[in-house]
């Protein structure tokens, strides 16, 4: 029986394929329409730098940074050759549209041992196998393996937001460190002008014992708490260098304070535009819809398959002759995996939970993206209201250091008050730094949070590889 005769019932068959497609329907989510808590002071999307948007803090050396690790992290190099992979995986899947072909070609020569005779042979054959997508299985294959390389696609991205937010964070550590270091030097200074004072004033008979041993204690901590914070930078400087692929001994440009007063604008976003700039929630429906198409190449897998086989085959014992009396195949087959039952029926169930899992991943991507950006933009608010109180403190423990200093001097109250006045000031100190520090962190996770003004950052090295 010809081919011909079967040949419209095939064409009726592939066009099944739309049929037996399931359609996506996104998982229902709550969005609001405004977040709980705004700010007056932001700036429109259009005006930020795509790409580039840490520049707002106004650190030139923040930004140098930040180039450098997004050029070198090795993090960054193994997550582009993880979607390296996953597009490469794809476009492996794309060959099922094609037939398979192979190409097979022999010769020999044998002779007897006890003839002179020798005789040779050759043969070669061209087979061709091809597999109709009658239902749109190889159809779901197919996408399957796209929406796998758009999540990892979304991955990289997602990857790049947090090498961003942790060298932000260790860089302004950095610089949070150094200036309480500079806090705490001056401190330990004025402790060992202080004890001078004090055991000059002992000789003098000013003053007890008593006071001259609180005030060795005095030097004798704040030399330790600055040893403490130097180990703490010493720390964060070994995990930026770890980020920018570089020894520990190779410390990048840091900063040495941090501008207590510095306010930086950002663009607020919809709670709707948060969730479509956001890569982890684009990867996570990514895979959602990926695990659809796997579920339906699931079930259809169980359906019958038509396989068409063609093979051209030649051979000879005469070279110059190998092509002379070519001989030609052609066939078909066909399969009926759909009687092993309890095999179907457990293998469609365990697609199906799959899509269901993803479906319950891509609602708790959703809601933890809401949750991330009002926790920032409290976080970013609340500092932002601590700041002038602790202006105010910084102003009124200077004041109280100078009149207790004085009245020290003369006699009028004990050590430990000048010592308490001291603590205060350096404890305001220190709390308005890491209030800063707070405050930059808070803005940078409410960009993250929002997205990140859609990063496309490709660096060269990653793109090579």
């Amino acid at each position: 029986m010809k081919l011909g005769t079967f040949l419209p019932l095939i064409l009726l068959l592939t066009g099944c394929g739309n049929l037996t497609r399931s359609d996506y329907q996104r998982p229902l989510l709550s969005v609001p329409e405004n977040w709980q808590r705004t700010e007056e002071q932001n700036i429109a999307p259009s005006q930020v730098e795509d790409g580039r948007w840490w520049d707002r803090f106004g650190d030139e050396r923040l930004s140098r940074v930040m180039g450098q690790v997004l050029e070198s992290n090795n993090d960054l190099a193994a997550a582009a050759l993880t979607l390296k992979q996953a597009r490469i995986s794809a476009g492996l899947t794309q060959t099922n549209i094609s037939p398979d072909a192979t190409l097979n070609g022999s010769g020999s020569n044998s002779k007897p041992l006890n003839s002179g005779r020798s005789q040779e042979s050759y043969s070669t054959s061209l087979s061709l196998s091809y597999e109709l997508d009658l239902w749109g299985k190889l159809a779901r294959i197919r996408e399957q393996s796209e929406w796998e390389a758009v999540a990892s696609e979304q991955d990289y991205h997602a990857t790049i937001l947090s090498t961003i937010d942790t060298t932000a964070q260790l860089y302004w550590n950095i610089a949070l460190l150094n200036q309480q270091m500079a806090y705490q030097e001056v401190s330990f200074d004025i402790a060992r002008q202080t004890l001078a004072q004090i055991e000059s004033w002992q000789r003098e008979g000013k003053v007890g014992r008593l006071d001259v041993l609180q005030a060795r204690q005095t030097v004798i901590s704040r030399q330790n708490q600055l040893l403490a914070l130097k180990q703490q930078r010493a720390i964060s400087r070994n995990a930026l260098a770890l980020l920018l692929n570089r020894p520990p001994s190779q410390h990048t440009d840091e900063a040495h304070t941090l501008d207590v007063r510095q306010h930086v604008a950002i663009a607020n976003a919809t709670p709707l535009a948060a969730l479509a700039s956001r890569p982890d929630l684009q990867a996570a429906e990514s895979r959602l819809r990926a695990a659809l198409a796997g579920s339906d190449a699931a079930r259809l897998s169980f359906y019958p398959t038509l396989s068409l086989q063609g093979t051209l085959s030649a051979g000879s014992q005469i070279f110059h002759q190998w092509f002379n009396d070519p001989l030609r195949t052609v066939g078909g087959s066909v399969s009926a995996p759909f009687i092993q039952w309890n095999t179907v029926q457990l293998t469609v169930e365990q697609a199906s939970v799959k899509v269901q899992q993803e479906a319950v991943n891509f609602r708790r991507t959703a809601y933890t993206a809401l949750s991330e950006v009002d926790n920032a933009m409290e976080k970013r608010l609340n500092a932002d209201e601590q700041r002038d109180r602790l202006l105010q403190s910084l102003q009124l423990g200077q004041q109280r250091l100078t009149l207790t200093e004085s009245r020290y001097r003369a006699g009028a109250v004990d050590y430990q008050t000048l010592l308490n006045a001291q603590d205060a000031l350096l404890d305001v100190q220190n709390s308005l730094a890491q209030n800063q520090y707070d405050y930059l962190y808070a803005t940078l996770q409410l960009w993250l949070a929002q997205g990140g003004s859609n990063p496309q950052q490709r660096t060269s090295q990653n793109e090579s590889q």
